[in-house]
């Protein structure tokens, strides 16, 4: 059995060498996100939430209080967190920014592709019943771009039913792009910076250890390869999108 420094040892060997694109780093995030215990009982109450079909202004309100209560649990569960700020900035209101300076944090870092000087992430949670529109997206890539500019790197979307001009589950491959996914196209070609949209379907996966990296991590991949795709479950270790004479293989 190794002592506990021979584990952290082979703990920070291991980190180093860490690289997004192969499967083997599931194991590395489940080292970097522990999902906090609480998780399972507020997307319970999620779920319950999804299934009203026409819900009061109290309980609208408490359904987008309940997202940012998950979002700030799940962005807590990161190693080397060291930041997690919500308020009413001098412009824009931030539902939650967050960053770290610790090594584990350079490590989440290097597997989520964003740069050492920018490795602040931005939270929106929208818990509405509709898509994502276009100008909620637009409002993000402008707080990236002009308020936040120099630490932030990565925004993620929480929200219900996803964003305009994402693939559908139900769809074939997507060949062409437009709305929210398109200005999610053209803002990283621009900045070199990433926004990703997370839905319910992928927020319920999120009480998994190691999931949250793993989500994330395929949104940014699938962000400059455009398969036409939803991101696939993370309980599919490996993301296969293969022609039939490779997948008899």
């Amino acid at each position: 059995m190794p002592s506990q420094k021979e584990f952290v040892e082979r703990a920070i060997e291991a980190l180093e060498n860490i690289d997004p694109n192969d499967p083997a780093s599931a194991d590395l995030a489940t080292y970097l996100y522990i999902a906090d215990r609480r998780l399972s009982d507020y997307i319970d109450q999620l779920k319950e939430f999804t299934q009203l079909e026409n819900p009061t202004l109290s309980e609208s309100k408490k359904g987008g209080e309940l997202l940012e209560q998950i979002a700030f649990l799940v962005f807590q569960g990161l190693k080397g967190v060291t930041s997690l700020k919500s308020f009413q900035s001098a412009g824009p209101q931030y539902d939650l920014l967050v960053s770290g300076d610790q090594l584990a944090w350079l490590y989440v870092c290097k597997l989520l592709y964003l740069k050492e000087n920018q490795r602040g992430i931005i939270v929106e949670a929208k818990a509405t019943k509709a898509r994502l529109p276009d100008k909620q997206f637009a409002r993000l890539c402008s707080i990236m771009e002009l308020n936040l500019s120099s630490i932030v790197g990565l925004g993620v979307f929480f929200t219900l039913k996803g964003a305009t001009g994402f693939p559908q589950s139900e769809s074939s491959r997507q060949r062409a792009i437009s709305n929210c996914r398109l200005r999610q196209v053209l803002f990283h070609a621009k900045t070199q910076k990433l926004i990703v949209v997370l839905d319910k379907d992928d927020i319920f996966e999120l009480g998994k250890n190691g999931t949250l990296i793993q989500l994330l991590v395929r949104k940014i991949r699938d962000l400059c390869e455009l398969s036409g795709f939803p991101t696939p479950p993370v309980d599919e270790l490996k993301e296969t999108d293969l022609p039939n004479h490779l997948k008899q293989l």
